[in-house]
């Protein structure tokens, strides 16, 4: 297995930090990849070897990697795909980690380092080799990366003896009486069908699908993996068995959102089918219905739920593929210096974000403005789409100050945001009509207020002493409130009023009709507040917020409900209440806890000092 040694062109950089990168491009940090896979399979080795000997030995680990460097040699074409997939990333990265003291095992260590026996099974298929190998089955499956699930009903370890297409499994010891034998026959070949579309006649067996589209004879093809048992790594909700009519949901949506692409950019379409392989589907949750994430472990994959429509589905291909891209540069070239430990405001993440998640955040949502602007146009004024550009610009321009401001940023690295910053500049230059334009700037504000009531803490002593002033009847004592951003829990941005004013821009129908009262239109979780607020009546919806704090004071979405209002309205204190709300908040509580106290929000915020500009 040979490391190749690479060279990036300065043109080629300054592409990338543009948001571009055609198509060669994207198959050179493939290639790149494919040495970064090859290391870290041979740190895994050396290090199994001398850190963890008997795991090493028990996982069969010495003998999987050998079938895989002997199907290399006799199909390289086909092995390179094994050793650039997805999962076998994953599995190499986690198993360093967890050698070297870095991670929480969850099982034993053998369980993990015997993955790669079932990659050394996709190798042998590939391949046509005989060989056997060794590997876990989980919850009574044997899992096949990029191949299938066969349901054995067998829990532990077995060993697999690979013959053309036929697997033979065996558990236990061969010949002991209570070892079993289970040949399955997973694959079949014909003129006609290809295997990912294949149906096994062993009804034990459920074959991995491949998703293909073509438009204007640009091809794109992914797997939709749902067996590949590295893909838990990811720490996300993975979703359970795809069945038939699912994954013919799929390819519809797929259709669609390749046709979207396509028209978007054929340059970025081709760039995509040659970067991105396989999706790893998600289950959606009640905290994201629509869920998209990537790893710079996992080149070539994107983990997604169901899109509910091409548009999504384009939309999600697009923004993960710029984290493909970037996790890829960054492999090559030092674009931050190491060891930053600050946490930084990220308009897309419920939590702060270090300067990395920054920066990838950043550039996926660079991409996703481009698209957004074509979108906006190509559709005749879609004011969803026009929505999406005005907020994903400001948001993104304001992050690039973020990142250039932190003087982490190593001399490439401020080359790679200039080029950013020139593609978001033309973006800024262009014009947006009233109604979304303004709705955007609420989602921002709105995002923003609602992220520093939820990750900042203002300084207790001098909010104390705020307090103690105001219960006295006294002037503010201090004019300058430091505060400190507090590690958050994961999750993405989303409310109630983001969510009406989607609604309020994809279905205006529908919107209208809750407008007019029609019941069961909204959720009944929605606010009545909210749904003031987002019909106009910004003096009812204060009003409310009010309310809500009344009963709730700590309830942080009503004090950003309030902050939108007042900010909305110019009214005395309402600079403060928008750039500092974890200030009023804070302060409402300690007046409360020292004097019984619940002060009026919008009077406590106007006997503050304004913030400086």
């Amino acid at each position: 297995m040979t490391i190749d040694f690479h060279r990036l062109a300065l043109a080629d950089f300054d592409d990338l930090a543009a948001g571009g990168g055609r198509a060669g491009l994207v198959l050179a940090l493939r290639r790149t990849q494919l040495s970064k896979r090859l290391l870290a399979l041979h740190a895994v080795m050396t290090d199994a070897t001398e850190r963890a000997s008997e795991a090493a030995v028990a996982s069969g680990l010495t003998n999987a990697y050998q079938v895989i460097a002997a199907a290399q040699r006799q199909a390289p074409g086909e092995i390179e795909a094994i050793l650039l997939s997805p999962g076998l990333g994953l599995w190499a990265m986690h198993c360093l980690r967890r050698l070297h003291g870095k991670a929480s095992p969850s099982t034993p260590l053998e369980e993990d380092l015997g993955i790669l026996g079932t990659f050394a099974v996709t190798a042998a298929l590939r391949a046509s080799l005989h060989a056997t190998v060794t590997v876990p089955l989980r919850e009574g499956n044997l899992l096949i990366p990029a191949v299938g699930r066969g349901q054995v009903g067998l829990t532990g370890w077995a060993t697999v003896h690979i013959e053309g297409t036929c697997l033979r499994l065996t558990t236990g010891d061969a010949g002991n009486a209570e070892s079993e034998t289970i040949i399955l026959e997973p694959l079949i070949d014909t003129a006609a069908t290809p295997p990912s579309r294949a149906r096994s006649q062993d009804g034990r067996w459920r074959t991995v699908p491949e998703l293909v589209s073509v438009t204007n004879g640009r091809r794109i093809a992914l797997l939709l993996d749902d067996v590949d048992p590295a893909r838990r790594l990811l720490d996300l909700p993975m979703a359970p068995d795809t069945a038939t009519e699912d994954v013919d949901v799929w390819q519809q949506r797929l259709d669609d959102g390749w046709r979207i692409l396509d028209d978007y950019d054929p340059l970025v379409a081709e760039a995509v089918a040659a970067g991105l392989a396989t999706i790893f589907p998600l289950a959606s949750s009640p905290w994201a219905e629509e869920l998209s994430a990537s790893s710079g472990e996992a080149f070539g994959a994107v983990a997604l739920t169901l899109p509910r429509d091409g548009l999504s589905f384009a939309a999600a291909l697009v923004h993960e593929f710029q984290h493909t891209k970037l996790s890829a540069l960054l492999d090559l070239v030092a674009l931050l210096e190491p060891a930053d430990e600050r946490l930084f405001y990220a308009p897309w993440r419920r939590d702060p974000r270090p300067l990395p998640g920054l920066l990838q955040g950043a550039y996926a949502y660079l991409g996703l403005t481009g698209f957004w602007d074509h979108r906006r146009l190509a559709e005749n004024g879609d004011e969803f789409a026009h929505f999406e550009f005005a907020r994903w610009r400001d948001e993104v321009w304001r992050v690039l100050s973020t990142l250039r401001l932190s003087g982490a940023m190593t001399s490439l690295g401020l080359r790679f945001l200039d080029g950013m910053k020139t593609t978001m500049w033309s973006y800024r230059q262009k014009p947006v009509p009233d109604v979304p334009r303004r709705l955007a700037r609420q989602a921002c504000d709105d995002t923003r207020i609602a992220w520093r009531l939820r990750n900042t803490e203002p300084a207790p002593a001098q909010i104390t002493r705020l307090a103690r002033a105001w219960i006295e009847g006294s002037p503010p004592p201090v004019t300058r409130i430091p505060t400190r951003v507090l590690p958050g829990n994961r999750g993405l941005v989303t409310s109630s009023r983001l969510l009406l004013t989607h609604l309020r821009l994809l279905d205006p129908k529908r919107f209208e009709a809750a407008r007019q009262g029609v019941p069961d239109v909204l959720d009944a979780a929605v606010s009545v507040a909210d749904q003031a607020l987002a019909f106009g009546d910004v003096r009812a919806a204060a009003r409310t917020y009010k309310e809500e704090l009344g009963h709730e004071p700590d309830r942080l979405d009503s004090w950003a409900g309030l902050a939108l209002c007042r900010g909305q309205q110019l009214s005395p204190g309402s600079r403060t209440l928008a750039a500092r709300p974890e200030v009023v908040h804070q302060l409402h509580r300690r007046i409360e806890e020292l004097a019984g106290i619940r002060a009026d929000p919008d009077v406590l915020a106007s006997w503050l000092p304004e913030p400086a500009s």
